[in-house]
């Protein structure tokens, strides 16, 4: 068995590092191809090596998309999706798993049915609106539906995927038996699961897996050119664990914090905390994991309510929560936050240098479906987010930092972060953000909230306890 990083928590192989850049430059240089990845894709790339029982043919003559390395090595390179009118016969890129662009293929054909289902529900909504018209659209949406449903589980029916142990299994079973329910759109079709297929069948042994951006970012969510990036959680997740069963993955996840929260105020009815970066706010499916929910009850047995805290934090993210040590005070910090009479301040380093001084960001977010926990900006879809900021310092330098205060005026899922990150936002990801950044080396994520005020409860507390090393 292999010992490969961990494809969401990584810095990348030198060699990666090395590589990623050479496939931009090829890629660019070449004529046919610069146009067909220039509106943006995720690209791929795996280190690995012929396994000993195997090492007899040493130029890989049987491994096409093999690009030899010294010491034994090979780079594999592949790219997420469809890449329409790519034409690839130096095997540059691994295939597909399952090639869904296949001429005659089942997929072209029944894709193409739903296309002409859905030109008869743009025609219907073209004509004036009646009862008749809008039964007619929705009995065509239904059968879309059920087209739909019937082809993506024929897709998946296709994806046979190995694992290192050498056994195969359908997408559709991974998922289930990782309790996932029916996979999303397009797994199986990113780069790392590819990568890690083609290398298994081809008797090779992974050695470095890495994902990184190429051409111009996605309108919905942050991606830079040449950065590079942890696998998707909602697709990659079940088969990148099925794949790599057996193996040592390194640092699979960030060690929980061991620290307790500190207690920065108490009285009859109310508890101010101060969490440390790494421990969860509230149990996980893990419930072995240190939380402060449960540290709550521990230390205050006698309080029954289901929840104490009134608020969260992300894991990553350290400083003040507030509980409550009954029904009626919990309720009220509840309507506290929702009529945003509770304010709060929070410290961020984020990479690079921030031009403006201050401002106000206006962008709404939702989950991403296909990529969970991960938010989007959506403009259709998104609920209102809204962020006030200001720029408290610009450390310049090689690697150059800005310290900013953020003070939420919304309470959306990672919302500072994607603020931050987004390119309708500010554009710099935070210092150590491994969902929005660009793996900017960093002992944590650099996000810190410093200060709470609730004037109907005389509360306006600072906390610095907890709070990432600032520059």
């Amino acid at each position: 068995m292999f010992c490969i990083n961990n494809p969401y928590l990584y810095h990348p192989h030198p060699l990666l590092k090395r590589a990623a850049d050479d496939i931009c430059l090829y890629i660019e240089q070449r004529p046919d191809w610069a146009p067909l990845f220039e509106q943006g894709k995720m690209l791929g790339a795996l280190l690995a090596k012929r396994k000993l029982e195997h090492a007899v043919d040493s130029d890989f003559s049987d491994c096409p998309c093999c690009h030899p390395l010294p010491d034994e090595q090979v780079l594999l390179i592949a790219y997420s999706g469809v890449v329409n009118g790519l034409v690839d016969d130096d095997h540059y890129f691994v295939p597909p798993i399952y090639d869904l662009s296949v001429p005659d293929d089942f997929y072209l054909q029944e894709d193409e049915a739903i296309s002409q289902i859905n030109q008869e529900i743009r025609r219907l909504q073209e004509l004036p609106k009646s009862a008749e018209v809008e039964q007619e659209i929705r009995q065509w949406q239904e059968e879309r539906k059920q087209k739909s449903i019937a082809l993506q589980l024929k897709i998946f029916s296709h994806f046979n995927i190995c694992n290192a142990q050498g056994e195969y299994r359908k997408v559709v079973d991974i998922f289930r038996d990782a309790k996932r329910g029916l996979p999303p759109g397009g797994t199986g079709e990113c780069a790392a699961p590819r990568l890690l297929q083609y290398a298994l069948e081809h008797q090779l042994e992974p050695i470095a897996l890495a994902e990184f951006w190429y051409g111009r970012s996605p309108r919905r969510y942050r991606r830079a050119h040449g950065q590079f990036y942890p696998s998707c959680i909602e697709k990659c997740s079940p088969l990148l664990t099925y794949m790599t069963q057996g193996c040592t993955i390194a640092d699979i996840q960030p060690v929980p914090s061991q620290e307790e929260p500190t207690l920065l105020f108490e009285d009859e009815r109310l508890i101010v905390v101060s969490k440390p970066a790494g421990m969860l706010s509230v149990p996980a499916k893990d419930t072995s994991l240190p939380n402060v929910e449960q540290w709550l009850k521990q230390r205050y047995p006698d309080c029954r309510l289901p929840f104490m805290l009134a608020h969260r934090l992300d894991q990553a993210t350290s400083g003040v929560l507030l509980a409550a040590k009954d029904a009626q005070t919990h309720k009220m910090l509840q309507q506290a936050f929702e009529q945003k009479r509770i304010r709060k301040r929070y410290l961020a380093l984020l990479e690079g240098e921030v031009p403006s001084s201050c401002g106000i960001i206006h962008l709404p977010l939702c989950t991403n479906p296909d990529d969970r926990p991960r938010q989007v900006v959506d403009w259709q879809f998104g609920k209102e987010a809204i962020t006030r900021y200001e720029v408290l310092q610009v450390i310049p330098g090689e690697h150059p930092v800005s310290l900013l205060a953020l003070y939420p005026l919304t309470g959306r899922t990672h919302q500072l972060r994607l603020h931050a990150a987004s390119p309708f936002g500010l554009g710099h990801p935070m210092v150590g953000d491994t969902l929005y950044g660009t793996q900017f080396p960093a002992p944590r994520l650099m996000l810190h909230a410093q200060k709470i005020d609730y004037a109907d409860m005389n509360i306006h507390l600072v906390d610095d306890d907890n709070c990432f090393p600032l520059p």
